[in-house]
């Protein structure tokens, strides 16, 4: 916090003039004690309110923000990275930057981790490409990382070593903040979650199911989120469960109550206009290769967006909102009658027979 200090210290020598165009971001309850005239910029105030809870869980979820600077025609002015883990007082979300007067567009990407500790992690990582000198907010982008396949093409496998995602969010300016002489703007900034948990449950009603006797898949066209948090659709990627395991039931009176589980955890998921273009869960029995399970993924989890009697969302908003999918698929006669699906922590739970979703 010594800048902090330092900058005030200078503002009453030379009348408020500015020590240096930008300075590190630092916490509400120094920043605030008295900056009346001196001083301009920006107040950034974040939020992670944009979930199904509909609470602001920014002090729980994220542990570091990166925040892009561009001027007003959309031209990289400079970089922050605020560690809010180690930073109490930023635990409330807010962050001051100090700016010359003029226009600016804001992009934030958080994570629940630091950046760079997860880049030399093992296991898949969301990679982003880092605007310099001369580029445009259109550069920003975020990559997961995916194993390049063969001549003949076909979904790029996303290589976890067993390992989840990190958790990723992103917020940003559509319209460009203006500063003045005085004065700091304030920007309301919702963090959207782009990192999805979804567990799939697979239980046998004549017999056992075991996680080893099936392949479990996602397939999507999600690995490149763009400056806007859109989804560029280039490539399709192949999930695979990154933790699979076995529960038993001895009091079960359904089937042996043996239940198959599988751990997956994707990029931002679009509900497209098509369905074609939707992503696919699938389940294939290993042995003869026959397939029990295959769903149009968004269109089965967003059939809860109207759950809520008091919020209805459209289904990509729904999608958006949540994070934690839990699906339970029940066989009869080798394929799948029902399942039921659950909101993580929520509780909210919903039965879908198969009508070929």
């Amino acid at each position: 916090m010594k800048t902090d200090w330092t900058i005030l210290q200078l503002c009453a020598v030379a009348g408020c003039a500015m020590a240096a165009l930008f300075m590190t971001a630092s916490c509400k309850s120094l920043i605030f004690d008295d900056r009346s005239g001196c001083g301009h910029g920006v107040q950034m105030n974040f939020r992670y309110d944009y979930n199904l809870q509909r609470a602001d869980m920014f002090d729980e979820h994220v542990g570091e923000v990166t925040v892009y600077v561009f001027d007003g025609q959309g031209r990289y002015v400079s970089t922050q990275v605020v560690d809010c883990d180690s930073s109490p007082e930023a635990a409330d979300g807010t962050f001051v930057l100090d700016l010359p007067e003029g226009s600016y567009h804001l992009i934030a990407l958080a994570q629940q981790d630091s950046y760079d500790g997860d880049a030399s992690a093992p296991g898949a990582q969301f990679v982003r490409s880092e605007p310099g000198e001369g580029n445009y907010m259109t550069y920003v982008r975020v990559d997961l990382e995916a194993q390049d396949t063969d001549y003949y093409g076909g979904p790029k496998p996303i290589v976890h070593d067993g390992l989840p995602l990190d958790t990723v969010w992103h917020a940003w300016t559509p319209q460009p903040v203006t500063v003045g002489q005085v004065g700091y703007t304030e920007v309301d900034l919702s963090l959207v979650r782009n990192t999805k948990y979804i567990s799939v449950s697979v239980r046998d009603l004549d017999g056992e199911s075991r996680a080893a006797d099936y392949d479990f898949t996602i397939t999507d066209h999600n690995r490149y989120l763009l400056y806007d948090n859109s989804v560029d659709e280039t490539d399709e990627l192949l999930y695979t469960p990154f933790h699979t395991w076995d529960t038993e039931d001895r009091g079960s009176s359904e089937g042996s109550g043996v239940t198959a589980h599988a751990e997956f955890m994707t990029s931002r998921i679009i509900y497209h206009d098509d369905p074609a273009d939707d992503a696919r869960l699938r389940v294939v029995e290993r042995a003869g290769g026959r397939t029990v399970i295959d769903v149009n993924l968004p269109d089965l989890l967003s059939s809860m967006a109207s759950y809520d009697e008091l919020h209805r969302y459209s289904p990509q908003e729904f999608l958006d909102r949540g994070y934690d999918y839990r699906l339970s698929f029940y066989l009869v006669d080798g394929d799948w009658s029902y399942v039921t699906l659950t909101i993580g922590v929520l509780g909210w739970t919903k039965r879908i027979q198969n009508l070929d979703i």
